[in-house]
């Protein structure tokens, strides 16, 4: 038995959907209300890269512009979903006159969460690079659920780190991989400890990351929320400006649909 458990008890620790009510139907809704979006406002497709995954669903709101900017990374522990998971969250952005852009991303088995992490670079900085002929005014937030959220954070730390995000909007992320290594999780990701550690939040300095907006739900595995207590206490010991917020009566999943209203 390792530092962190047996495989069982760390495959079941971090898999929500065994945590969660109905993740197949919180999956479904979300599409669904996506699907009505696109439907009423159809976004526009950047693209960032070559690869088909290497694009941007960006929705523009109906008021007059310059807009600010929510970049988001849909979870899908790096092998599922895609930018269409999370089109749906554009909804309360667009009503506060932000632009809101859902990011893809290539996937295991077929890239390293290494490339990942660069993609997620390569996109918002393609963003901003186009800001003025999209009508954006140069502020971005940057966020993630998930997986998504270590790639927002992973995209901010190290000497490649983005610049210029002005807060950072994580839900229910995971934070430290090391527990993951070795379980049905990592089959399509190939960590070993040393790479686990490498691609852990937790395992970095924090320090010159922008201010930090820490959400989980009630129902989040409790290592998720554990991992998202220790991130924001790690932060404010780094000088790190961090909320933590719990929201009530929600999981890993529905969490996302309580995130327009206003207590989210």
């Amino acid at each position: 038995m390792g530092p962190f458990g047996d495989r069982a008890e760390r495959e079941h620790a971090f898999s929500p959907s065994r945590w969660a009510r109905d993740f197949e139907a919180s999956l479904a809704r979300q599409a669904e209300l996506g699907r009505r979006l696109r439907e009423r406002l159809p976004p526009r497709r950047l693209g960032y890269g070559p690869g088909e995954r290497e694009g941007v669903n960006l929705f523009l709101p109906e008021s007059p512009g310059p807009w600010p900017l929510m970049a988001f990374l849909h979870g899908g522990y790096w092998q599922q979903l895609d930018a269409a998971a999370t089109d749906f969250l554009a909804a309360p952005w667009l009503e506060r006159g932000w632009a809101f852009a859902s990011l893809d991303y290539p996937l295991a088995p077929g890239a390293s969460i290494e490339a990942m992490v660069a993609a997620c670079r390569r996109g918002v900085t393609t963003l901003r690079a186009a800001a003025a002929s999209l009508c954006l005014e140069g502020r971005i937030r940057l966020g993630g659920h998930s997986a998504g959220a270590q790639l927002a954070l992973m995209a901010c730390l190290g000497e490649e780190r983005l610049a210029g995000i002005e807060a950072l909007w994580l839900i229910s992320g995971i934070y430290d991989l090391r527990p993951l290594v070795g379980t049905y999780i990592d089959a399509p990701l190939g960590l070993d400890n040393e790479r686990a550690e490498r691609l852990s939040p937790l395992c970095q300095s924090l320090r010159g990351l922008p201010p930090l907006t820490l959400v989980h739900g009630e129902f989040d595995p409790p290592a998720f929320r554990e991992q998202g207590e220790a991130l924001h206490a790690r932060a404010r010991l780094a000088g790190v400006s961090a909320d933590l917020r719990s929201l009530p009566d929600c999981d890993h999943f529905d969490i996302l649909e309580r995130l327009g209203e206003p207590t989210g």
